[in-house]
């Protein structure tokens, strides 16, 4: 991202250079004087004053137009260049002074004791990665008769759909912990199914799936645990992923796919 930013910065500072040569040499070439304008009688006149010193103006008639044009143009791009080299002189002192490595030097330059006690601000995606996967949780006991269901990395899940959700995540390299807990004032409120990171954005996303609606408990368990979401004032809801199925509506893939494209790349 900071190589994007710099890289466009530069390109903006030579459009910017260009846009300033081209504004010079027209004005260079335009004609001389100022343009005044008046309006009388729902009519407008045009006069060129060639020495700002005098208030003689010379008027210019219909088949002069061209030379009113020009004028405007004239004063046009002599407020424009002004502002433009402002633009051109503060790129220029941005990329001069700035440094895009400074902030990580702070953290290279503290000794090795150190590192170990504080938290680098400026990890790579590959560093923030590993440490957000590396935080430990309690995971969910499964039961001695729940069926066996495993992910294509090898990990259990609770259904074909789950598995279907997993396999898809890992497939867009999404980074992905299963069943962990969502926090409520120190106490677990909710354990979705999946907790899931966007990497470009470094924004967690907690992932429901709904597989059995049509059972009427099942239903109501999940309408509470849902409403418990909306009741903690500390959750954002938009970060909420849902997906549902039914008997007669099974998960769909494209749904999942959807889904991972909407929120998590």
């Amino acid at each position: 991202m900071t190589d994007q930013l710099i890289n466009e910065l530069r390109l903006r500072k030579n459009n910017t250079q260009r846009i300033v040569e081209t504004l010079r040499r027209h004005i260079s070439t335009a004609p001389e004087g100022t343009l005044r304008i008046s309006t009388r009688n729902n009519k407008t006149y045009y006069y060129q004053r060639t020495n700002p010193a005098s208030v003689k103006n010379i008027y210019l008639p219909k088949e002069d137009l061209s030379i009113a044009k020009s004028l405007a143009q004239k004063d046009y791009d002599i407020r424009l260049l002004k502002v433009m080299e402002e633009q051109l002189k503060a790129l220029e002192r941005f990329l001069k002074e700035y440094d895009p490595e400074a902030p990580k030097k702070v953290y290279e330059d503290l000794s090795g004791e150190r590192k170990t006690l504080v938290t680098n601000a400026f990890l790579t995606d590959e560093e923030y990665v590993k440490q957000w996967l590396s935080q430990p949780y309690q995971k969910m006991d499964f039961k001695p008769d729940d069926p066996e269901f495993y992910t294509s990395g090898g990990g259990r899940v609770r259904s074909k759909s789950e598995v279907l959700i997993a396999d898809a995540l890992t497939r867009n390299n999404i980074p992905y912990r299963y069943e962990y807990p969502v926090y409520h004032d120190g106490i677990i409120m909710a354990v979705p199914d999946f907790n899931c990171l966007n990497v470009r954005l470094r924004k967690d996303y907690y992932w429901e799936h709904l597989g059995m609606l049509d059972d009427e408990v099942y239903a109501d368990n999940n309408v509470r645990k849902l409403n418990k979401y909306t009741l903690n004032g500390d959750f954002d809801e938009s970060r909420l992923i849902l997906t549902t199925e039914t008997k007669k509506h099974p998960l769909n893939t494209r749904i999942i796919e959807r889904k991972i494209r909407m929120y998590l790349l």
